[in-house]
């Protein structure tokens, strides 16, 4: 029995390889490779836009932007020593969805309010009623009062946040000194000779 021959073997039985036939299919396979890498980089482009796109949905659903400034006063009652007003703060939503304002309280030198009802306040300026208290001795704060709001945001979840606001030179304190007001009656005659605030004394 022979020995076989070493090395490569020419197999006569296959067909002669067309070079033009071979440069297509080298180029078909080039391009299918380079359209997998660009799909490829474009689902990866899609993905992170979305994962972006969704923590900056979140980060905006946690979004607390809420200014409190005194509004208009209503009705006001004051027995000479407390005046019970029902007023109206003013809140400014600058952040980009609408939250949810459950309560907003404060207690400051004397003063006291707090909301009612939750009210949802949407991006821009709404009027929240509040019911305030406040002695009218000595006179309202001269330092700004710190509104505490508490806040369900669009993630709903509950927050809380605070607003320092001015009180002096506003509805409420024009409305306290109004209502605190004493009048001063001549005892000889009965006659109104005037009016002082009941924090002088």
């Amino acid at each position: 029995m022979g020995i076989p021959p070493e090395g490569p073997v020419l197999d006569l039985d296959l067909p002669p390889v067309d070079p033009a036939r071979a440069a297509v299919r080298s180029r078909r396979t080039t391009l299918t490779i380079a359209a997998s890498i660009v799909l490829a980089m474009v689902a990866g482009g899609l993905v992170t836009h979305v994962v972006e796109s969704s923590q900056r949905q979140a980060r905006q659903d946690a979004d607390v932007s809420l200014i409190a400034l005194v509004g208009s006063a209503g009705t006001a009652r004051s027995d000479g020593l407390t005046l019970t007003m029902e007023a109206n703060l003013t809140l400014v939503n600058s952040g980009p969805v609408p939250v949810v304002v459950e309560q907003v309280t404060g207690d400051a030198g004397g003063l006291r309010f707090r909301s009612g009802r939750p009210t949802t306040v949407a991006p821009g300026v709404k009027s929240v009623p509040v019911t305030a208290t406040v002695g009218c001795a000595p006179d309202l704060p001269a330092a700004p009062v710190e509104a505490v709001l508490t806040v369900r945001t669009a993630d709903r979840k509950v927050r809380e946040t605070s607003s320092l606001m001015i009180v002096q030179g506003t509805p409420w304190a024009f409305t306290h000194q109004q209502a605190c007001q004493v009048m001063l009656i001549d005892p000889s005659t009965g006659e109104i000779r005037g009016y002082r605030h009941s924090s002088a004394g």
